[in-house]
């Protein structure tokens, strides 16, 4: 059991990597290359198809981790989620007040903003679980 849950946590960085290739891969292709729209909507699938695999992945393997780690890692996702829709919230509601540059605030550049939210969730919680943690010792 424990080496399954070895072989499938080493496992999650890759698929992550994998999407973020796919992704900046998908993204520099279709702002370079003038391409036809069959090309760009398989282009756009790729990294749909990485992701979802990523998220599977990923997913899978909570199961595999201890009480704390699923609680920082909800933690994370839940604070990221929270961000998240602050910010379409934000961005919807500016664009009717504004009319906003898309070169500045497309879609594509949310997903960097988003992957961050979940990195800043994962800083506060790790450091709270570390902290109530060491509180307890």
């Amino acid at each position: 059991m424990e080496k399954s849950k070895k072989h499938l946590s080493d496992r999650v960085p890759v698929y992550a990597l994998i999407w973020a290739i796919s992704y900046i891969g998908s993204l520099g292709a279709m702002k370079v290359l003038s391409l036809s729209q069959a090309v760009s909507v398989m282009l756009t699938i790729v990294p749909v198809i990485a992701f979802a695999l990523f998220l599977y992945k990923f997913y899978r393997s909570v199961y595999f981790m201890d009480e704390v780690q699923i609680k920082i890692q909800m933690e994370a996702a839940v604070v990221a989620f929270g961000l998240a829709l602050l910010t379409i919230m934000t961005l919807g509601l500016l664009d009717l007040a504004i009319v906003l540059n898309q070169e500045d605030w497309a879609y594509r550049f949310l997903v960097p903003v988003f992957v961050a939210y979940y990195f800043i969730g994962l800083f506060i919680s790790r450091r709270k679980y570390h902290i109530d943690h060491e509180e307890h010792d």
